[in-house]
C-alpha cells in the first residue's frame, strides 16, 4: 500500500521528469548554436557539479534540522531558475551563474529526496517504492523526450524560425521550464517531513570504512559518466548527424528502456539479491560501450547506447535503498550527501576534462577509459556491498 504522501512524491517527481527532459536534450545543442565550444560546455557541466560537491555535506548535515519539504521545495525553485536563466541571458557571466544556482538546488533536492522517499514508505515497501519512483520518474522522462524531438519543428514554423537553431531550442527549454513549475504543487501536500538535530559528523565515525567505499564506487562511477553522458546529444549530433526529431525518440526509447527496467528491478532484487543485481547489471553494461563508441552505424551505434544505459540504470533504486537500509534513519540524508558529493567530483572532473579532449581528440578515447573507471567501481560494490542481502 502506497500512502497518500508517497503518491504525491511520486506524481512530483514524474512532472520534474517530464519537464527537466526538456532542457536536457536540448541545453547543449542550444549552447552549440550560440558559438559556444564544447569546452566550455563541459566547463559549465563542471562548475554545476562543484557546487553539488561543494554545498552537499553542509545540506545533507543541516537538512533533518530543516525539515526535508522545505529543502526540497527551495532546491526545485533554484533548479527552475537555473534551466530558465540561460533562455534569457546566454553570455558567459549568466551561464556561469545559472550553473551555480541549478548546482545548489539539485543538491537540496538530492540530498533529501532519498531520506524523505524511504521516510513515505510503509513498511515493507521500500525497494518496491524506490523502484517504482525511479521506473515512473523515466518513463514521464520519455514522453518528455519524445514530445521536446517535435516541439523545435513546431516552433519553427509557428514564428518562422530556423529548424535546428538557438531560437527554437530556446522555446523549448522555457517551455520545459514552465511545465517545471507544475511539479512543486504536488509537493505542498506533503507534511513537513522529518524534522530532527542536526546532524553530527561524529555519527559518521562507526561507517568510515562503509562511507569510503561510498566515496569510491560514486567517484569512479561519476567520473566515468562525467567523460560521456553530459554530451550524448553532441556526440550523436556531430558523428551521425541526427536531426532533432531522431535524437527525440533516441532519448525517449533510452528513458522508456530504463523505466521498465527501474520497474522491474524490485521484483530481480527479491529473486536474485539486490546488490547481486546490481553488480551484474553494470557489468553486462560494459560490452555495449564498444558498440556505441566505435561502430560507424548509427542504427548499431544507438543500440549499444540504449542497452548499455538500461542496464547500467536498472541498478540504480537498489542501490539507493542499500544504502539507505545499511545505515541508521538519523545518518541517511549524511549518507545521501555523501553519496552526491563523491558523484558530482567524479562528474565534474570527467566532465571538465572530456570537453578538452574531445576538441583535440574527439570521443574515442573516452570510451575505453569510462569502462575501466566502471570495472574497478564495480569490483568495489561487490566487496564492500556483499554482506547486504
Amino acid at each position: 500500500m502506497i500512502s497518500k504522501e508517497a503518491r504525491l512524491f511520486l506524481l512530483s517527481s514524474a512532472l520534474g521528469s517530464f519537464a527537466g527532459s526538456f532542457n536536457g536534450l536540448y541545453f547543449n545543442l542550444y549552447l552549440k548554436d550560440l558559438g559556444y565550444g564544447q569546452d566550455w560546455i563541459g566547463l559549465l557541466t563542471a562548475v554545476s557539479s562543484l557546487v553539488v560537491v561543494a554545498s552537499a555535506l553542509p545540506l545533507g548535515v543541516s537538512a533533518g534540522a530543516a525539515g526535508y519539504k522545505r529543502f526540497l521545495l527551495l532546491g526545485m525553485g533554484l533548479q527552475a531558475g537555473g534551466m530558465a536563466l540561460p533562455a534569457f541571458l546566454p553570455v558567459p557571466n549568466w551561464l556561469v551563474a545559472a550553473a551555480v544556482v541549478g548546482g545548489l538546488g539539485g543538491a537540496m533536492g538530492s540530498v533529501v529526496g532519498g531520506p524523505l522517499l524511504a521516510e513515505l514508505a510503509e513498511s515493507g515497501s521500500r525497494t518496491y517504492l524506490f523502484g517504482l519512483q525511479a521506473g515512473l520518474s523515466v518513463l514521464a522522462g520519455t514522453a518528455g523526450s519524445a514530445l521536446a524531438g517535435i516541439l523545435p519543428g513546431f516552433y519553427a514554423s509557428l514564428w518562422r524560425l530556423p529548424p535546428q537553431g538557438a531560437e527554437a531550442y530556446r522555446a523549448v527549454i522555457l517551455t520545459g521550464f514552465l511545465l517545471y513549475l507544475l511539479s512543486l504543487a504536488p509537493l505542498l501536500g506533503l507534511q513537513s517531513g522529518r524534522i530532527s538535530a542536526a546532524l553530527s559528523l561524529q555519527k559518521f565515525q562507526g561507517y568510515h570504512r562503509f562511507t569510503w567505499n561510498l566515496v569510491l564506487i560514486n567517484g569512479l562511477i561519476g567520473l566515468g559518466a562525467g567523460l560521456i553522458i553530459p554530451f550524448v546529444n553532441l556526440f550523436f549530433r556531430l558523428r551521425f548527424s541526427l536531426p532533432d526529431p531522431l535524437l527525440g525518440l533516441v532519448f525517449a526509447l533510452n528513458s522508456l528502456l530504463i523505466g521498465l527496467g527501474n520497474l522491474a528491478s524490485p521484483l530481480l532484487a527479491r529473486r536474485f539479491g539486490r546488490i547481486q543485481v546490481v553488480v551484474a547489471c553494470q557489468a553486462l553494461s560494459l560490452p555495449f560501450f564498444f558498440l556505441w563508441g566505435y561502430v560507424p552505424v548509427p542504427s548499431l551505434a544507438i543500440l549499444g547506447y540504449l542497452i548499455r544505459t538500461s542496464l547500467m540504470n536498472l541498478a540504480g533504486p537498489m542501490f539507493s535503498v542499500a544504502v539507505m537500509e545499511a545505515v541508521p534513519a538519523e545518518l541517511r540524508s549524511g549518507a545521501s550527501a555523501v553519496n552526491l558529493v563523491s558523484w558530482q567530483g567524479g562528474w565534474a572532473l570527467g566532465a571538465l576534462a572530456s570537453g578538452f579532449v574531445q576538441v583535440r581528440w574527439g570521443f574515442a578515447p573516452l570510451f575505453p577509459l569510462t569502462v575501466i573507471l566502471y570495472a574497478v567501481a564495480i569490483a568495489i560494490t561487490w566487496r564492500a556491498f556483499r554482506e547486504y542481502p
